[in-house]
C-alpha cells in the first residue's frame, strides 16, 4: 500500500513512523529540510514539497492545520485517482467534511485524539496513537469501503475507532478540548511575571497550563473554525465565574462549598476517585 502523508509535523510524522513497516510512505511538507530529514531517517521512502508525489497513492492523509486542510485537499486531488481514499487529521470536522465531500467522492474525515503540547517533526513518535481514540466522521453518502480503509489505517497505528457525525464531533470537542485549551492559553496572561518565582510553581499550575505551550497556529485555526460552538461556551463560562465571584464577594460560605462540591462530583463521575 502506498500511503502519502501531507504535513510532517507531530501528527503526520508520528503516523509515518507508526506505519513505515507496513506501507510505502511518501511524505509532503512545505519544509524541504523536514522532508530531507525524514528521508535520511527512513521515516519516509519518498518525499517532496510537491503534491505530485501523491500520485498512485492508495490513501492520502492531510495532516496540516485546520485552516489549510480544505485548500490542501483541493491541491492534492489533482494528482490522485478518484478511488484513492483521502482523509485528514483535523480537530474540527463539520466545515471540512462538507467542503471536501463536494469536491472528492472518496473523502473520509478523521481526528486522532492524541498529541503533545510540543508540535513539530522533532517531537513525533511511533507510539503516539497507541491506545488513543480516532474519531471517523463520514458524510451521509460516504462509501463504506472508504470508511473501512480509514478504520484499518488508524487501527494499524494502534488507535481505537469511534464513528461520529461531524457536527456532533465539533460540539463535543468544543467542550472537552477546545475550551480547555482556550482557558489554559488565557491563564498565561496572569502568569507573565511568574518566571521569577519558578521554584514555587506546583503540580496544579503545571497541569492546568501544560497545553498553553501547544502550537498557536493550529489552535488559532481551531478556535476560528469551531467558533459557533466555542463562543456560547465562553459566555457560559463567564456566567459561571460571575456566579463564583458573587458567592465569594458576599461571603456565602455554604453556597460556595456546595458549588465546589458539585464540580468535584462531576469530575469524580467522569474519571473515578483514583485520578
Amino acid at each position: 500500500m502506498k500511503l502519502t502523508i501531507i504535513g510532517l509535523g507531530l501528527i503526520g510524522a508520528s503516523m509515518a513512523k507508526a506505519m513505515k513497516a507496513t506501507a510505502h510512505i511518501a511524505g509532503v511538507d512545505e519544509s524541504s529540510r523536514i522532508v530531507r530529514q525524514a528521508l535520511e531517517e527512513g521515516v519516509i521512502v519518498e518525499g517532496s514539497t510537491d503534491m505530485a508525489v501523491a500520485s498512485g497513492s492508495d490513501v492520502v492523509v492531510i495532516a496540516v492545520p485546520v485552516g489549510s486542510i480544505v485548500d490542501t485537499a483541493r491541491k492534492v486531488i489533482r494528482h490522485i485517482d478518484e478511488n484513492t481514499v483521502l482523509t485528514d487529521t483535523g480537530s474540527t470536522k463539520a466545515r471540512i467534511v462538507e467542503s471536501i465531500d463536494l469536491d472528492f467522492p472518496s473523502f473520509v474525515g478523521s481526528h486522532p485524539i492524541a498529541g503533545k503540547e510540543y508540535p513539530g517533526y522533532a517531537h513525533s513518535q511511533a507510539d503516539l496513537f497507541r491506545g488513543a481514540m480516532a474519531i471517523i466522521t463520514p458524510a451521509g453518502n460516504t462509501r463504506q469501503g472508504c470508511i473501512d480503509s480509514i478504520k484499518r489505517l488508524w487501527e494499524s497505528c494502534g488507535a481505537s475507532i469511534r464513528i461520529m457525525d461531524p457536527f456532533v464531533h465539533d460540539r463535543l470537542m468544543a467542550v472537552i478540548s477546545h475550551m480547555p485549551h482556550l482557558l489554559s492559553y488565557a491563564s498565561m496572561r496572569l502568569a507573565d511575571d511568574l518566571r521569577i518565582h519558578r521554584q514555587l510553581l506546583g503540580a496544579g499550575f503545571r497541569d492546568f497550563t501544560r497545553i498553553a505551550a501547544s502550537d498557536p497556529v493550529m489552535w488559532r485555526d481551531i478556535f476560528f473554525d469551531n467558533r459557533d460552538n466555542i463562543l456560547p461556551l465562553i459566555d457560559t463560562y463567564m456566567e459561571e465565574l460571575k456566579h463564583l465571584r458573587t458567592l465569594i464577594e458576599e461571603n456565602k460560605a455554604q453556597d460556595l462549598q456546595d458549588t465546589l462540591s458539585s464540580y468535584a462530583h462531576i469530575r469524580r463521575a467522569l474519571y473515578g476517585h483514583s485520578r
